[in-house]
């Protein structure tokens, strides 16, 4: 579900440009993929889409599949944004998993499950020529380190489980992310660069 997601969103995002479908498959596949395949290439462990041509074929059956309803979806498009959040959340706090059974520290699981919940985004906005996420004011990226902390403060400081902490930290990801969605909230201006210069 979050692959697909992930690749409805990377399509929906280049929906004002002139493009193919095959450019709209790169965009979709790479969008769906991008942050895992970055995870696993610092980790430098097997790339997660190569052991199994599944998330592939989600990510590309989703993009062909949006490119051809691309205006029945774009009604859709908020919607898609509370999945897309939900997928962010279950990327993310898979990937913390991931590093944490690699023998990696707490600090790098967190590093790594941020770059898993953006990365896909980051490379989809540079190859349509949008403004990045990370380059925006829009609560994204915040959310997702927010959860990560607390799923690892409930992995090292309470009795809960491994499952627990990681429902729970993707619950916090997700409904702050929803939120932000919801009611607009952005970075305020003190914590900008804008608020700095002035």
């Amino acid at each position: 579900m979050a692959t697909a997601t992930f690749s409805v969103t990377g399509v929906l995002a280049a929906r004002s440009s002139r493009i193919d479908l095959f450019g709209i498959l790169v965009i979709g596949v790479v969008t769906a993929v991008g942050g895992g395949t970055l995870r696993d290439i610092i980790l430098d462990v097997p790339v997660f889409w190569i052991r199994s041509e599944l998330y592939l074929g989600v990510a590309g059956v989703a993009a062909v599949a949006c490119f051809f309803l691309r205006r029945q979806i774009h009604h859709a498009y908020p919607l898609l944004l509370y999945l897309d959040a939900l997928g962010a959340a279950l990327f993310a706090t898979m990937a913390v998993n991931k590093t944490l059974a690699l023998g990696l520290g707490s600090g790098n699981a967190i590093v790594m499950g941020v770059i898993t919940g953006v990365g896909g985004g980051l490379i989809r906005d540079i190859l349509t020529g949008r403004p990045t996420l990370i380059m925006q004011r829009d609560l994204y990226a915040t959310p997702i380190l927010f959860g990560l902390v607390v799923q690892i403060g409930l992995l090292n400081y309470s009795a809960l489980g491994n499952l627990s902490a990681v429902m729970l930290g993707g619950a916090v990801i997700f409904l702050f992310r929803a939120l932000a969605i919801y009611y607009g909230w952005q970075m305020p201006d003190f914590l900008t660069n804008e608020g700095a210069q002035d």
